[in-house]
């Protein structure tokens, strides 16, 4: 009877370890969060969202940490 326990046991913690490692396989995890491959921008004008009261910026231009920020303009 322990003998069938312990198989047991090791089946469930194998089983266990493969969802997981299946979870964090490519371009996911375990929050389902999906990696960007690419580059989110290179230059200021790839982040132009076409609103005029706002000023695009492209952080970190050309990196993996890339991210097109939109500031509104202070009026005058």
């Amino acid at each position: 009877m322990h003998r069938i326990k312990s198989a047991i046991m090791i089946v469930l913690l194998i089983g266990i370890i493969a969802v997981i490692g299946f979870m964090m396989g490519e371009n996911s995890g375990i929050t389902s969060a999906i990696v960007a491959e690419t580059v989110a921008c290179y230059e200021d004008s790839d982040c132009d969202d076409r609103i005029a009261q706002t000023e695009d910026v492209c952080m970190n231009p050309g990196t993996n940490d890339a991210l097109c920020v939109s500031r509104v303009m202070k009026k005058e």
